[in-house]
Order: structure tokens, then C-alpha cells, then sequence
């Protein structure tokens, strides 16, 4: 149960403002202070209502998932999945939640830039969503509806991605003819006219 259960979802301040979620396991400390800072510029009119999603979370944090900013996102996409921990593989069928989390610490970091739980080894527990944690657990099952989504990329759409960027990586990974070496100065310059 959290604030807004207890207060009600729609519940203002005399002052206006709504109740703001900023969710984490710990909040990620540039998210508090980046909403706090956007909340005192509403108060002192300088800026318009704070825009919050439907889980009353800043709208401009949580507005993309943990899976949109990780690192290992394109072994997702090539179905190409850790079988353990410590591989640097995509999590997501050894319990990472990132492709249905909205959060921003694998982009944001956790300090100086720098983390991210999947970014770093761990798998995303959903920290910033609502029903953390009794709606995630246990941490270490693979997420639900993650193995068909998960099989899919492994088997069908993995597999023809793999076999297109060889194609590609083998046109583009080569010297272009200007740059060879020859008698006449050539250059990749085309005049448009």
C-alpha cells in the first residue's frame, strides 16, 4: 500500500501539487532532486503542471523501459540469450524484467553516469513499478511472457537479423575503391550537379 492508496490517486496539496511517485530500490538520487527542482518551479509558477504517467511517476523519467536503455539490447534483438549469470548476454531468460520496466537508471547511471543493473551484471527487478516486489518475485524465474517473446527472437526474427548484418558488416567493412592506392589521385567527393 503507498501514499496514493492511502490518500487516493486524484489527492492535491492546498498547494496544487499531486502526489509524485519517484520509485526505486533505492529512488535514483538524480531523479528525486530533477523532480523536486520541477515541483519548486511549479510552486513558483515557473512551470506548468508536472506531467506524471498513470502510476503518478514523472512522466519524462519513466517513459521508457530499463530494456529501451540497456546495454545488451541487441543480443535481445539477435536472440541471443545469457544461459548464466555473469555472461554478457541479454538477461532476460535468467529473470531480467527490463523488457517491460519503465525506468531510466540503465541510461541515466546510478552515479556519475555510470550502472544500471542490467548495464553491470544484475538483472532488472522492476524496482519502479507498481506492485514491487510481491508482483515480481521470486527475482531469479524467468520473467512472465518473456518465453515467447524471448523464443521468437531466438528463433525466428534472431537468426534472419544475424544472417542481414553479416551481409551488410561484410559490404561495409571494406576500403573504399578511392582510398586504394594508385597512380591518380582519387576522391569520394561527388559533385551533386
Amino acid at each position: 500500500m503507498g501514499l496514493p492508496d492511502y490518500l487516493g490517486w486524484n489527492w492535491k496539496s492546498k498547494a496544487g501539487l499531486p502526489i509524485v511517485c519517484i520509485p526505486g530500490c533505492p529512488a535514483q538520487p538524480d531523479n528525486t532532486t530533477e523532480t523536486l527542482l520541477y515541483l519548486v518551479f511549479q510552486l513558483a509558477g515557473k512551470a506548468p503542471m508536472i506531467p506524471l504517467d498513470d502510476a503518478l511517476r514523472p512522466k519524462w523519467l519513466f517513459n521508457r523501459t530499463a530494456h529501451e536503455n540497456c546495454d545488451r539490447a541487441a543480443f535481445y534483438e539477435q536472440g541471443d540469450f545469457a544461459r548464466e549469470y555473469g555472461s554478457s548476454k541479454c538477461l532476460v531468460q535468467i529473470g531480467c524484467q527490463g523488457p517491460v520496466v519503465y525506468c531510466n537508471v540503465p541510461r541515466r547511471g546510478w552515479q556519475n553516469g555510470v550502472g544500471g543493473c542490467p548495464n553491470i551484471g544484475g538483472i532488472c527487478m522492476a524496482c519502479t513499478m507498481p506492485g514491487f516486489p510481491d508482483k515480481f518475485m521470486p527475482f531469479m524465474d524467468e520473467a512472465y511472457g518473456a518465453r515467447f517473446s524471448s523464443n521468437a527472437a531466438q528463433f525466428v526474427t534472431g537468426p534472419i537479423l544475424r544472417v542481414l548484418r553479416g551481409i551488410t558488416t561484410r559490404a561495409m567493412d571494406k576500403e573504399p575503391d578511392w582510398r586504394k592506392r594508385g597512380r591518380k589521385i582519387k576522391s569520394g567527393y561527388k559533385p551533386a550537379w
